[in-house]
């Protein structure tokens, strides 16, 4: 387990490809329910949406749906298991480290959409999240960092939007 956590953080330092990690059902149905659990409890806790249940099984699909249309695009769709595990993987460690600087964000009481460190120090993880996942699809796809960089970050961009106009924060 330990072996596969470390393979996670190396893929996020763009130390292995998502090529070392395992293409079996098990794994990758294994990644999803811990990410998905982790997503849900994450958005449940911190409030962040009306329905969180609807918008971790959106976003999940979403996410999902993307990585399987981009690989099949440059017909590498034998890939998607290792890359969506890779992504997902990350992603839940990242989102792992945001906690306590979400949890520090709480205890400020400051006013929505005032700046602060934590802030800033999430903005950080969702700019190396869309790096990761850029760098797993580069990976996965053998092209250039910098096409999939604009993917990812048109990705983010319709996913933020999506979310903002279907899952308004609570009043």
């Amino acid at each position: 387990m330990l072996r596969l956590i470390l393979a996670f953080v190396e893929i996020a330092l763009h130390r292995r490809s998502p090529a070392d990690l395992p293409a079996s059902r098990a794994f990758f149905g294994a990644v999803l329910v811990i990410y998905v659990g982790f997503e849900l409890a994450t958005t449940r806790y911190f409030g962040l949406v009306k329905y969180p249940e609807l918008l971790v099984a959106f976003d999940t699909v979403l996410e999902l749906a993307f990585i399987w249309a981009v690989l099949r695009a440059f017909e590498h769709e034998r890939r998607f298991r290792q890359a969506a595990v890779a992504v997902l993987g990350v992603d839940t460690l990242l989102n792992l480290a945001t906690v306590p600087v979400l949890v520090w964000q709480r205890s400020l009481h400051v006013a929505k959409g005032e700046l602060t460190i934590p802030n800033i120090v999430v903005l950080i993880v969702q700019i190396w999240s869309i790096d990761v996942s850029a760098f797993i699809l580069a990976r996965a796809l053998e092209r250039p960092y910098f096409l999939t960089i604009a993917l990812m970050l048109g990705y983010f961009l319709l996913s933020l939007s999506v979310d903002a106009t279907f899952f308004a924060t609570p009043e």
